[in-house]
């Protein structure tokens, strides 16, 4: 499992896994929004990518980030459905922060949704309940291998 304290330790770990500044996958991005958000709509609960996803997906789509590859556990940085109560689960979220929510990235060490919302900031939806991850990737990723993330609940509206 990779240890990330700060911002370099985090681009270093990206780096790892094929990132780099000024990655551009954009043209990849409307195939993959497009499935989801059909998805969520024909489960009841439509969800549409804000502008800060979109330039999130943008540079990081399709990166596959090993937590712990022996136990092949990733961070898929991608839109994705995951599990049927995702759009609602997604949905009564965004409701109780206030803000539309967009899955961006899958954790596969334990079947969590990672989100982003309009502001940037990310939301980890985990089967223990929903957690603020933070204002950033940085913050994000930090949080991730820092556990105990906040309770998304600290930032309801």
């Amino acid at each position: 499992m990779p240890y990330v304290r700060n911002a370099a330790e985090v681009d270093a770990w990206f780096r790892e896994h094929g990132w780099f500044p000024g990655r551009d996958v954009s043209d990849q991005v409307p195939e993959l929004v497009r499935e989801v958000v059909e998805q969520y709509a024909q489960a009841g609960f439509p969800a549409e990518p804000s502008p800060a996803a979109l330039r999130f997906l943008g540079e990081h789509a399709g990166l596959r980030l090993a937590i712990n590859a022996q136990r092949e556990d990733y961070l898929y940085l991608s839109p994705y459905l995951l599990y049927a109560a995702a759009p609602r689960d997604v949905a009564e979220l965004g409701g109780h922060l206030g803000v539309g929510l967009f899955p961006i990235g899958v954790d596969t060490s334990d079947g969590s949704l990672v989100l982003m919302d309009e502001r940037g900031r990310f939301f980890y939806i985990h089967d223990t309940g929903a957690y603020y991850m933070g204002a950033d990737k940085y913050e994000a990723v930090i949080s991730l291998f820092h556990a105990p993330m906040e309770d998304a609940e600290d930032y309801f509206v």
